[in-house]
């Protein structure tokens, strides 16, 4: 049977219809679905018992850092979490392969070797418009810092220990605060890193700076907060928390 011109440009329509209805059911329900939520990857290694508690002192934590977020940025606005918030992985490598990896002190080797087994893992990526992944590496590197970057943050075994109990350590909670600003784009104060001002200068007690140190009383410098409002994380929400809580 022949097709008219008409029929075909009336199926093509027809298609086109259904795919723009198909996003609206997935994705119109949700008005939150273009904005990435908050993710925590824990990355057990293949031979490392697994902390049976660190699931839900890590939801406390992110609720706790929602919370923060919310009250600093001071616009009704702060991140979602998603559900489940933890996602525990078993990587395929010993702790001695990422202490290899980051030759006890290379904070830039490890980072590439953890974020390249967190995406095989997860599907996960820099950037990614689902999640901000803050991924917890269940290795014991006191040399290396905590990091964070282009939609991501990495924080090692202390951080995880700091975060089982009944209430997460400050200071944790203040190295996820800071890391999660960098994974959102912030990055330290440039005349802090270079020393032009001076620590106790309010630029350098931000919360990208050395306010990570006391927290929950540090704050964004207004600069800080105005780029952070324009990060697609940040939406209309209520924060799980009433309260910031964490331990000294």
């Amino acid at each position: 049977m022949r097709i008219g011109r008409v029929q075909v440009l009336g199926f093509m329509f027809g298609m086109f219809v259904c795919s723009i209805l198909l996003a609206f059911l997935r994705h119109g329900a949700d008005p939150d679905s273009a904005h990435p939520r908050l993710k925590v990857v824990y990355l057990v290694l293949s031979d490392v018992t697994p902390q049976a508690e660190f699931s839900e002192g890590a939801r406390r934590s992110m609720v706790a850092a929602q919370r923060w977020y919310f009250d600093e940025l001071k616009s009704g606005v702060t991140f979602a979490l998603a559900d489940p918030v933890v996602e525990p992985v078993r990587t395929r490598h010993p702790e001695g392969w990422y202490s290899l990896a980051g030759r006890g002190r290379d904070r830039e080797a490890l980072w590439r070797t953890a974020m390249e087994e967190a995406f095989a893992m997860t599907g996960g990526a820099y950037y990614d418009s689902r999640y901000i992944w803050v991924c917890f590496l269940d290795a014991d590197l006191p040399e290396i810092p905590p990091q964070g970057g282009g939609g991501v943050a990495l924080l090692l075994r202390q951080d995880i220990l700091n975060q089982v109990g009944l209430q997460p350590s400050c200071l944790t909670m203040g190295a996820i605060a800071h890391e999660l600003g960098h994974a959102f784009g912030l990055p330290h104060p440039p005349d802090c890193d270079s020393h032009k001002k001076s620590d106790g200068e309010p630029e350098c007690a931000s919360i990208s700076y050395l306010g990570s140190y006391h927290f929950p009383y540090a704050r964004f410098q207004p600069e800080e907060r105005e780029q952070l409002l324009r990060n697609p994380a940040f939406i209309q929400i209520e924060p799980e928390a009433a309260r910031v809580e964490c331990s000294r």
